[in-house]
C-alpha cells in the first residue's frame, strides 16, 4: 500500500480510485457522486472516476463497462482505496468483477450500496448459488457503506459481517434559494415513472384531488415509462393537469424545485432518494412513504408527511391536505429545510467519508 501512517502523517492524501455509473447517467447514484465534486472531495484526495455504464442500449452498456474494466485494471496498481458505487441486479453483478479484481491486488476495498431494492433482489431473485456469491463479494469489502438504519441491519443479518458496516447518509449541499411563497397548487415529481416509484399511484389519484382541488397541476420530471403514465393521464382524462417534461437536470431541476410547494415521491422501495433530501432543502411541503432510509429524513407531520407504499387514498388525503393549506406546507417546508441543513448537509457527509478513507490508510 502507498498510503500508510507515517505518510499520512506528511499529508499525503487518500488515493482514491472511484467507480461508478457515468456522471451524465439519470440516476440517484450519479447525483450523489456529481454532489462529491460539487462540494471539492477532489480537493481532499486522490481521486480518480471510472465510469463502469452509461445510458444506452444493451451493447453500448457492455461496452462501457469491459472499457471500464480495462482501464481499471491498467490504473489500479496507482491506488490504495477503491471505493464502488453498487446497486442490486446488473449493477452488482457488473461491480463484482471490480471487487473482486481490487481485493486480489490487495486494495481497500469500499462497497456503497446504493440499491434500494436489494432485499428484493436478494432473497427474490437469487437462488441459494446466487446468494453465495453476493456473500463473497461483500466478504472481500473492508468497509460496507449503507444508507440507513433499516439497512445496516438488512446487510449485517445474511449478507456481511456487521464490524465492516458504515451508515453514510446521503446529503445534499444547501441551496441559496429560500422559499417564501406557498400559495401555488404544484406538485412535483422526480424520479423515474414506474410502479416502484409510485408514479402510477400519483397518476391515479389525480382526478379525487382535483374534485376538491380544481387548479391543482402535476408535474412529472423523470424518464422511464413515459408512453404508458400518458396512457394513464389520458384514461383517467387529467391530460391538461399533467406535464411530462422528461429527465430534467442543472437550472431546469432547480427552477421546478424553486417554483413548487408540493414534492411527492411514492415510491416502493428506496435506500434515501437524493430527490426527497433536495426538495426538503428547498423548502418544499414533501410526501413519501415509510420505505428504507425515508423514515430517518422525515417525521410524520413535523418537517413533511409519510404514507404506506400503496396506499392510495393516504396519498390523495395527503396531497389535498396540503394544496388547501398554504400556512401548513410552509410549516413543514422550512422545518424541513432546517432539518436537512442540520442533519444532511453535504459537508458533514464529505468530512466523514474523508474520515473513513484516512482510517484505511
Amino acid at each position: 500500500m502507498i498510503c500508510r501512517k507515517d505518510e499520512r502523517e506528511n499529508s499525503r492524501k487518500p488515493k482514491v480510485l472511484m467507480v461508478g455509473p457515468g456522471r451524465d447517467v439519470k440516476g440517484g447514484i450519479s447525483t450523489v457522486v456529481n454532489t462529491y465534486y460539487q462540494v471539492g472531495l477532489d480537493k481532499k484526495v486522490d481521486l480518480k472516476y471510472i465510469a463502469s455504464m452509461e445510458d444506452g442500449n444493451r451493447f453500448k452498456k457492455l461496452t462501457v463497462a469491459v472499457r471500464a474494466y480495462v482501464e481499471f485494471c491498467r490504473v489500479l496498481k496507482y491506488y490504495d482505496i477503491i471505493h464502488i458505487h453498487m446497486a442490486a441486479q446488473a449493477s452488482f453483478w457488473r461491480k463484482a468483477f471490480f471487487v473482486r479484481k481490487a481485493h486480489k491486488a490487495s486494495k481497500y476495498v469500499i462497497i456503497h450500496q446504493h440499491g434500494g431494492d436489494f432485499e428484493g433482489f436478494f432473497y427474490g431473485q437469487s437462488d441459494e448459488r446466487k446468494k453465495q456469491m453476493i456473500r463473497s463479494v461483500f466478504r472481500t469489502a473492508d468497509k460496507v457503506l449503507v444508507l440507513s438504519e433499516e439497512w445496516a441491519d438488512f446487510f449485517r443479518g445474511d449478507i456481511c459481517d456487521g464490524s465492516k458496516i458504515t451508515i453514510l447518509y446521503n446529503s445534499v449541499p444547501m441551496p441559496a434559494y429560500r422559499k417564501i411563497d406557498y400559495t401555488d397548487h404544484k406538485v412535483l415529481f422526480l424520479g423515474r415513472l414506474s410502479k416502484e416509484k409510485g408514479s402510477h399511484d400519483l397518476l391515479k389519484v389525480i382526478p379525487k384531488v382535483l374534485r376538491q382541488v380544481p387548479d391543482a397541476s402535476f408535474i412529472f420530471g423523470g424518464d422511464g415509462e413515459m408512453d404508458q403514465s400518458k396512457e394513464i393521464a389520458k384514461i383517467n382524462g387529467i391530460e391538461e393537469h399533467v406535464r411530462f417534461l422528461g429527465w430534467i437536470s442543472g437550472e431546469e431541476r432547480e427552477r421546478y424545485l424553486e417554483d413548487v410547494s408540493v414534492f411527492v415521491l411514492p415510491s416502493y422501495h428506496e435506500g434515501m432518494p437524493m430527490a426527497v433530501l433536495e426538495a426538503m432543502s428547498y423548502g418544499m411541503a414533501t410526501i413519501s412513504t415509510d420505505v428504507g432510509g425515508i423514515p430517518q429524513i422525515i417525521s410524520d407531520g413535523i418537517n413533511g408527511v409519510l404514507i404506506s407504499a400503496g396506499d392510495v387514498g393516504a396519498l390523495a388525503d395527503a396531497l389535498v391536505s396540503l394544496l388547501q393549506d398554504s400556512e401548513k406546507k410552509r410549516r413543514l417546508g422550512q422545518t424541513a429545510s432546517d432539518y436537512i441543513e442540520e442533519n444532511f448537509n453535504i459537508e458533514k457527509n464529505i468530512e466523514t467519508l474523508y474520515r473513513l478513507y484516512m482510517d484505511l490508510c
